[in-house]
């Protein structure tokens, strides 16, 4: 062998050595640099963890001092009543009668932690909450842990800590006066929020089996602020309009999408003149319930055997947010106004009492504004002063004006 070929062998034994020797160089700085950022991704999850502030789990220790906190005043339920706020939630007699909350389930103590907005980490909100539909309502406080301070945040939970201050505020029980301002909203054209409610739900499609329109759930949320839901069913599906009410100055906004949706309906409506429901022979206005019906219809009333009927039918009309609703969607099926009167010249528009029995009226309007009689009834019970929703129309009208429960 000669010395070029030996050494052409002992450069490529060189040369295959340093390509092993630069693979397992690579391969290890490779597995060496994985295992440090695991390490260091492990390390700083771990350091997360332990940063956790530590009020953040104290929502237990919140409510017991809510439910510790001293009640101040009569609570109305005598001197061995309740004398905790703890304890005065336990008093389904105090619930219903102070707090006005009747239809709803309680679901008792709820604490949400409020670290992380300007109050600072050891705030938190309590809550005592009662589930109407699908919205959670109830007295609320606002705690601080750091000075063991309590202090009523709504109207309910000032009822609840000092019973006579609370009752005594221009925010108590103010469920259908929130309502009424509400639904009477008027938007350019004229047309109230209480008229959008029923027209939104009419040009919806034809309601399914579940579908349900359930009506106004009314929350103090603080000062002078409501939050107000209307809330549905579409199947298994359940929703609600969201707005807020300034109590004070008598302001509405839509808060969700589906409320502004609504809002949408009364600001594009044109503008038109409503129709009128009202018989001509009754005068709502009246002070006196027995001056109402006028000309002949007086007479006619005061005579034993439609007098019952004659009531009945005043209990309807004097309902006038209902009534004032029902134009406004009656409004939207007529061509005019005028085209309305001559529908109810010609009796094809027109009320129509029929006795049930035992105090009971079925108190109908039927209409024929396309060819198509169509009817919207209600049940009245004379005796009690009740108006009951009979049809599917009558029933949203009724929900778009009153508050649940």
């Amino acid at each position: 062998m000669d010395t070029r070929t030996i050494l052409q062998i002992v450069l490529g034994g060189i040369i295959s050595l340093i390509v092993v020797v630069g693979v397992l160089t690579v391969i290890a700085l490779t597995r060496d640099a994985e295992t440090v950022i695991v390490q260091q991704a492990v390390a700083e999850q771990r350091e997360a963890r332990e940063r956790k502030n530590p009020w953040a789990d104290q929502g237990d220790a919140a409510i017991a001092l809510v439910q510790r906190s001293r009640i101040t005043g009569d609570s109305g339920l005598g001197e061995d009543g309740p004398q905790s706020v703890g304890e005065l939630m336990s008093s389904e007699a105090f619930i219903k009668d102070k707090l006005k909350i009747t239809g709803a389930e309680p679901e008792g103590w709820h604490a949400q932690w409020w670290g992380e907005t300007q109050y600072g980490p050891s705030f938190f909100l309590v809550r005592y909450g009662f589930k109407d539909a699908n919205i959670r309502i109830g007295p609320a406080w606002l705690v601080d842990l750091r000075t063991q301070k309590v202090v009523p945040k709504n109207v309910l939970a000032q009822v609840a800590s000092e019973p006579e201050k609370g009752v005594g505020s221009k925010y108590y029980d103010q469920a259908a006066q929130v309502v009424s301002a509400i639904t009477n909203h008027r938007f350019p054209a004229g047309i109230n929020l209480g008229g959008a409610l029923l027209l939104y739900f009419e040009q919806r499609e034809g309601s399914g089996e579940g579908d349900a329109v359930l009506g106004w759930t009314i929350d103090h949320d603080r000062d002078h602020l409501f939050r107000a839901y209307f809330q549905w069913t579409e199947g298994e599906e359940q929703s609600y309009a969201e707005f807020e009410f300034d109590f004070d100055k008598r302001a509405l906004r839509a808060v969700n999408l589906q409320a502004a949706q609504i809002m949408r309906v009364g600001e594009e409506f044109e503008p038109t003149d409503r129709v009128s429901i009202m018989p001509g022979t009754y005068d709502p206005k009246q002070r006196v319930a027995s001056n109402r019906w006028l000309g002949p219809a007086r007479t006619q009333c005061r005579q034993p055997r439609h007098r019952d009927g004659c009531k009945a039918l005043a209990t309807l009309l004097d309902q006038s947010d209902l009534i004032e609703t029902l134009e406004w969607l009656l409004t939207a099926q007529a061509d005019t106004a005028e085209a309305f009167e001559a529908c109810k010249e010609e009796r094809k528009c027109r009320w129509m009492p029929e006795a049930r029995g035992d105090g009971i009226y079925r108190i109908k309007y039927v209409y024929n504004l396309d060819g198509e009689e169509e009817t919207i009834a209600w049940d009245v019970n004379i005796r009690k002063e009740e108006v009951d929703a009979a049809d599917r129309v009558s029933q949203l009208s009724q929900r778009a004006v009153n508050p649940r429960g």
